[in-house]
């Protein structure tokens, strides 16, 4: 561990609070060709204090994955140690609704890569009893 790093330093925040309707997804086809397949995972910070978001990542380069709040788009992250390290923070107040969205590249890792994937988004939050969070998303890109 690295004091030297650029990513966000989060203080768990008592009245944080994040929920979701779902922890996977499955998008069954995936198309090859078909463009980049994308879900948004719905959270909600039902706390009575702003929800902070911060140093999200994902398993794969095939991934990017990006906050959504009052329908503008954050930035993008990609792969752990294979995207720039970032202080950002996104932020739900409270009773907000935002969008952790999932970008999957079925071309990413060419033919090779025809078949059954599932891949992780994760990321870290001021919520004391969901510090860090993880969003799986899995189906099968067809040729």
């Amino acid at each position: 561990y690295s004091n030297n790093t650029k990513s966000a330093v989060i203080e768990k925040t008592m009245g944080a609070k994040i929920t979701t309707p779902e922890l996977s997804f499955d998008f069954k086809n995936v198309p090859y060709s078909g463009g980049n397949a994308i879900h948004e995972f719905k959270i909600k910070n039902r706390g009575t204090k702003n929800l902070t978001i911060a140093n999200m990542s994902t398993s794969c380069m095939c991934t990017k994955v990006y906050l959504k709040t009052n329908g503008i788009k954050g930035p993008e992250f990609g792969m752990k140690g294979h995207s720039a390290e970032s202080a950002y923070r996104g932020v739900l107040k409270p009773n907000e609704e935002g969008g952790i969205v999932a970008v999957f590249d079925p071309t990413a890792h060419g033919p090779s890569g025809i078949g059954p994937i599932s891949r992780i988004v994760s990321f870290e939050t001021n919520d004391p009893d969901h510090p860090y969070m993880e969003f799986t998303f899995s189906g099968v890109v067809v040729k």
